[in-house]
């Protein structure tokens, strides 16, 4: 009994302490950055997983994506892949997205995306730390080809089926005219929630800079693990 109580005491001290550092990463990111304007949108996603091995997951994915204040549709998603625990920590992964978009004027075009990196995962009680490498190449079939490297941390803090975090991630240029040049960054943050023994919500605001535009972007993720 005693120990449940200096558990629970443990956590209502630690979780205004994380809501602090949220706050403080979020204001340290943001207040340098400008852009020339601004959108609020939204990111909507259904994905499922599947343990193949206790070390190999395979999932897929469907997104929609508005803009412009939510007034129309941004984009669709399809994203299939897998991943790979290599060690306890460390997860190799990669996969396939298509994304067909909505250009202006009534016109979509379909473009192609192929990722694969790996994590880092350091655990320490309540606190999840994880620090991802991502390399994608995104090209249309057009002659219109992008390479990015992203490089994410997140801190995330368990609270018996929800969990809090946050994320900051920055994009690296790796074509040839743009040699790592930060293209673009993200600060997240949300909460994710175990709903049952096989459905996930995460939750989450996201602002999103770009030198052209600043995103605000509200969002949601549902996961169903087979």
């Amino acid at each position: 009994m005693k120990t449940v109580k200096n558990n629970m005491l443990k956590r209502r001290f630690l979780l205004p302490r994380f809501a602090s550092l949220l706050i403080v990463l979020f204001v340290i990111c943001l207040f340098p950055l400008k852009a020339q304007d601004s959108d609020f949108v939204t990111w909507n996603k259904m994905k499922a997983r599947y343990n193949v091995t206790s070390k190999v997951e395979l999932y897929g994915d469907v997104e929609m994506r508005t803009r412009d204040a939510l007034d129309e549709i941004d984009r669709w998603g399809f994203g299939v892949g897998a991943s790979v625990r290599l060690l306890s920590f460390l997860k190799a992964e990669g996969g396939y997205e298509f994304h067909y978009r909505n250009r202006g004027e009534d016109i979509w075009k379909s473009r192609h995306r192929y990722h694969a990196g790996v994590s880092a995962t350091l655990k320490k009680r309540q606190w999840t730390f994880t620090l991802r490498e991502r390399f994608q190449h995104t090209f249309d079939g057009r002659g219109a080809d992008e390479f990015r490297l992203r490089t994410r941390l997140k801190i995330a803090y368990k609270v018996t089926t929800w969990s809090p975090y946050v994320s900051l991630e920055q994009y690296h240029g790796l074509g040839q005219d743009e040699w790592f040049h930060a293209t673009r960054f993200r600060a997240r943050g949300g909460v994710e929630a175990r709903l049952s023994s096989r459905w996930t919500a995460d939750v989450f605001y996201c602002y999103q800079h770009e030198s052209d535009l600043d995103r605000h972007v509200l969002g949601w993720e549902l996961i169903y693990r087979f």
